[in-house]
């Protein structure tokens, strides 16, 4: 794995990480209920790391050839994929993506008017998190164009943004309302399992169509290896849920169903981003890297952001 490799698996699962936040904080202020309280300072801080991820983008521009295969050689693509897959075009779409997604975050976390700013959010950021898993996921295998994978990876982004914003907010130690965990356990597990019933779906549909260029996009990741993360992948996924099943609300359990949910995001990811060539030490340690600045800058926003804690301990 190359330098630009290590790259683009950041800026995917962390962009991932800051749109599925986005989401987050939108249906919590559409549903207008006090629930997101516990959780809403770190979906915030997550959201506007946006900008140090237009800047990653900027420099994955640069080494486009080295992620795509399209780019320079688009072989045997229809014209209209061809023409929509030019990388001018492709760079341009992707720089609208995070830009809506850097103004939508600015609004949300400086408006007053949080349910209109949340009703167009979730208008706009819905087809950009669609286009943009097919742009930034789904196109390194340009020949299968499928209609739910950017629901279903989209879903896969939202569970794990909750699922790191629950993890954070227990290890604190500002009290939080144990009702209002109880909410966010439920949309927790219910995004657990709408998650595991949109991948399946995707794998029947395929699988019913039996169409070679589909099939292909499993197949490569069916040798042993890929079948051995999938499989940990979804043990993890069912532990998860196994854990945040019984009713009542324990930190304890919540603490362990979160980062179940986060281990079995991360082993999934690697599952469908299929890195290419051996991790290195030089790529393992760019990872780390960039991952920490997000960590940094995402710590520091922390700090300037207000926590709502008083709202997260009142009772419903």
């Amino acid at each position: 794995m190359n330098a630009i490799e290590a790259l683009y698996i950041v800026f995917v699962a962390l962009s991932g990480i800051a749109m599925g936040s986005l989401i987050v904080l939108m249906i919590g202020h559409l549903m207008n209920e006090r629930w997101l309280a516990p959780v809403r300072a770190e979906a915030e801080a997550a959201a506007l790391t946006l900008p140090l991820l237009l800047l990653l983008g900027l420099v994955l521009a640069f080494g486009l050839g080295e992620i795509f295969p399209w780019v320079g050689n688009p072989g045997d693509l229809p014209s209209a994929r061809e023409s929509y897959l030019s990388p001018g075009f492709f760079m341009i779409r992707s720089a609208i993506y995070l830009l809506i997604c850097i103004g939508l975050a600015h609004w949300l976390t400086h408006t007053r008017h949080l349910r209109r700013a949340s009703a167009i959010g979730l208008a706009l950021l819905t087809p950009v998190m669609t286009f943009s898993a097919y742009d930034w996921v789904l196109s390194r295998e340009p020949h299968w164009w499928s209609s739910l994978f950017g629901l279903t990876f989209g879903l896969g982004q939202v569970l794990a943004a909750l699922a790191g914003a629950i993890l954070i907010t227990l290890l604190k130690t500002e009290p939080t309302s144990p009702r209002r965990m109880a909410s966010l356990e439920r949309a927790l597990l219910t995004l657990l399992l709408l998650t595991a019933w949109t991948w399946f779906t995707q794998f029947l549909i395929v699988w019913l169509a039996n169409l070679p260029h589909e099939v292909a996009w499993y197949l490569e990741r069916s040798d042993d290896g890929n079948l051995t993360i999938l499989g940990i992948s979804y043990a993890l996924m069912l532990a998860s849920i196994i854990v945040l099943v019984p009713s009542g609300v324990s930190r304890m359990a919540m603490l362990a169903g979160s980062a179940l949910a986060l281990l079995h995001h991360g082993s999934h990811m690697i599952w469908i981003l299929q890195p290419r060539g051996d991790l290195s030490w030089f790529a393992l340690g760019l990872i780390l890297a960039v991952a920490g600045l997000w960590i940094g800058v995402y710590g520091a926003i922390m700090r300037v952001r207000p926590t709502y804690a008083e709202e997260a301990a009142e009772e419903p």
